[in-house]
């Protein structure tokens, strides 16, 4: 569960800082990871990278907290995967006029365990 726990915390940290080397090592980095943002899919890490961090968060917000509103519940489905839920919102400062902006919703996010490491294989967001 620990390690579990720490890709959740690194994932927090990587949309804070936007780095993309972070972000990237994350995921498994197979071609079917997806990220979905509200009523937006990515598919493939690439575009999670350049499509979701760079090009959607990194141009609208100068700033970007992902704030857990609760302690991530963690299910483990078998051995190798893992379901992470949790209520989240955001403290962001929009990048065109620098005012505050954030959202809420629910986070789901699944695991895969791969040569003893845990990585992402797929992230939704749902927004109140």
């Amino acid at each position: 569960m620990k390690e579990i726990r720490d890709v959740v915390n690194r994932y927090i940290a990587a949309i804070h800082t936007q780095d993309p080397q972070e972000f990237r090592l994350l995921w498994t980095g197979t071609g079917t990871d997806t990220l979905i943002s509200v009523a937006t899919e990515y598919r493939g890490i690439d575009s999670i990278v350049s499509d979701f961090l760079q090009g959607s968060i990194r141009k609208k917000y100068a700033e970007i907290t992902l704030v857990p509103e609760e302690t991530p519940e963690i299910r483990c489905l078998d051995r190798e995967t893992a379901l992470v839920i949790f209520r989240y919102h955001t403290e962001c400062i929009k990048r065109d006029d620098h005012t505050p902006f954030g959202i809420s919703g629910v986070e789901t996010q699944v695991l895969k365990c791969l040569d003893g490491q845990w990585k992402l294989c797929h992230v939704h967001y749902s927004k109140k």
